[in-house]
């Protein structure tokens, strides 16, 4: 069957400049949009499985591997508000090629590094390019989608990617650490990389703000320094606890800078971000959303990981297919969204999908050292799915409410907000938890008696240093790697009702905030975006 004549370009009234008309190829643009975000989304988790064979190879310090795991969230993080309000203002499709091509040809680099500093710098300039990719996929999206129905639905196709490549990311690595060296997992994109400039290049419209008024580099620097400071003292706290010597100050400068740039972009003519857009309660609700949609997903995948690794021996392939469950989940559930929130609401959805993943947080809770096997594969498969759902049904009517909040010319500004939402939500789900199941597998295990007291001391530091202790004894360390399986399964146990807890909170104040449905209809008709 042969496509119609296209016809010539049409001045966009919005963005001011010429683009095709939304029928035209829309769904090859969404195709397109997914395979940008699914390359940046995977590289969140792809390097843990080449974290051995890099270290083997490298010989990194501590430091250094710190760096080589941290420069690409800390820099994309940093980087989405310049980054979102910069495709406004230059051109979406411009960032977007561009952000591609960085992410290829960091990936380059990063796959023959031969020492630690130029593999730490290949990183850094994926994470560059990656920063580029993301904000302005969604915004390119909200300007390519006119029909509400058809947007709704490509929206949720897309924030599912994001899921499916955090899960698939170990997968694949794990499949070609079996056959090929460790540089290997960053050549995995390079051919999407390639496919997608080139057909990009020729069907991805472009659009801009008209008009995006002076720029501000003072408000570019505040807005990276802000970010950084934030998500460097979460990643600390995730990692060391509130004792980290770093996590508090780096933490208190990122919420001063943070108040200056609030401040600032109050008093600008045109600011970097447009903070107006918080004043609709429904753009808010929606970002706090976004924000809290993967807080346990990203938690779970955080101390599952451990516990399919370390206590039941599974090679990095075999823990990524028994994630799959949550990205299955995920792809399930986008496409369902957009007529979940046309039929229900905002309100309702929400607040459902954040009970779907709190009773399933709550599922996962039930298990412990005392339960049989069968009944703790059939939680963690449960909780998997539905978080898997409701974090996707959550982030995809969020993400929605958010787009179609914005007036379409500050598209990029508006998906920024949403991308840094998601980072911080994704930060925060693994600071939080993370530390709980850390304090309780910590004390439990510090104060058993089948090692020395000194021994036990040393173990309760981390699952890996105990498994690691438990090997050195031999025969003699199975009591304590016994003791050390019952203290992790009872923080995963801890950390699950708490997130529960949070979830559910988070549920009830979703449908005592939002408006209600008439109210909802008639804030969504005045808005630039429609509904």
């Amino acid at each position: 069957m042969t496509e119609a004549p296209v016809p010539p370009p049409a001045a966009d009234p919005v963005s001011g400049t010429a683009t095709r008309p939304a029928t035209d190829r829309r769904w090859l643009v969404l195709a397109l949009m997914c395979s940008g975000l699914l390359l940046a989304a995977m590289d969140n988790t792809i390097l843990n499985v080449a974290l051995p064979a890099i270290a083997e190879s490298l010989r990194p310090g501590a430091t250094g591997l710190l760096w080589i795991v941290d420069s690409y969230s800390l820099v994309v993080a940093g980087l989405l508000v310049t980054a979102g309000t910069g495709a406004d203002r230059f051109g979406r499709k411009r960032f977007f090629l561009l952000g591609l091509a960085l992410f290829g040809v960091a990936s380059l680099v990063a796959a023959f590094a031969g020492s630690v500093a130029v593999l730490i710098a290949a990183r850094v300039l994926r994470a560059v390019g990656g920063a580029m990719i993301m904000p302005a996929t969604l915004s390119i999206i909200r300007t390519v989608f006119t029909d509400p129905r058809e947007r709704g639905v490509a929206i949720g196709l897309w924030s599912a990617t994001a899921a499916v490549g955090s899960v698939i990311g170990p997968i694949v690595a794990g499949a070609m650490l079996r056959v090929f060296w460790w540089g290997s997992v960053f050549l995995v994109g390079l051919p999407v990389v390639v496919v997608a400039l080139l057909l990009s290049a020729r069907y991805v419209p472009e659009s801009r703000d008209p008009s995006p008024g002076r720029f501000d580099p003072i408000s570019v620097v505040l807005s990276m320094g802000a970010v950084l400071g934030v998500v460097f003292g979460i990643k600390e706290l995730a990692g060391h606890g509130i004792g980290a010597p770093t996590a508090v100050p780096a933490l208190a400068l990122g919420l001063v800078l943070a108040w200056v740039f609030v401040r600032r972009q109050g008093k600008l003519a045109h600011p970097l971000l447009d903070l107006s857009l918080f004043r609709a309660p429904r753009f808010t609700a929606a970002t706090l959303a976004v924000l809290l949609s993967f807080f346990g997903f990203f938690g779970l995948l955080f101390f599952l990981a451990q516990y399919f690794q370390i206590l039941r021996g599974f090679t990095t392939l075999q823990t990524g297919l028994w994630l799959l469950p949550m990205a299955v989940a995920s792809l399930v559930a986008a496409p369902l969204t957009e007529k979940m929130v046309r039929n229900w609401g905002t309100r309702l959805t929400l607040s459902g999908c954040f009970g779907v993943i709190a009773v399933s947080l709550a599922v996962l809770s039930l298990i412990g050292a005392d339960v049989p096997g069968w009944v703790v594969d059939g939680a963690i498969v449960v909780g998997f799915i539905g978080v898997g759902f409701g974090a996707s049904v959550a982030v995809t009517s969020g993400s929605q409410a958010i787009m179609t909040s914005a007036p379409p010319a500050r598209a990029g500004g508006a998906a920024a907000i949403q991308e840094t939402s998601f980072e911080l939500g994704a930060g925060l789900g693994v600071a939080l938890l993370g530390s709980i199941m850390a304090a309780v597998f910590g004390n439990e295990l510090a104060a058993t008696t089948v090692v020395a007291p000194a021994v036990a001391e040393t173990a309760a530091q981390s699952l890996p240093l105990a498994a690691l202790t438990a090997a050195e004894m031999g025969a003699a360390g199975e009591p304590l790697m016994a003791a050390a399986r019952a203290a992790f399964l009872s923080g995963i146990s801890v950390a699950a009702l708490v997130g529960a807890g949070v979830m559910l909170v988070t549920s009830v104040l979703t449908a005592l905030w939002l408006p209600n449905r008439a109210a909802e209809r008639a804030e969504a008709a005045a808005s630039p975006g429609g509904w």
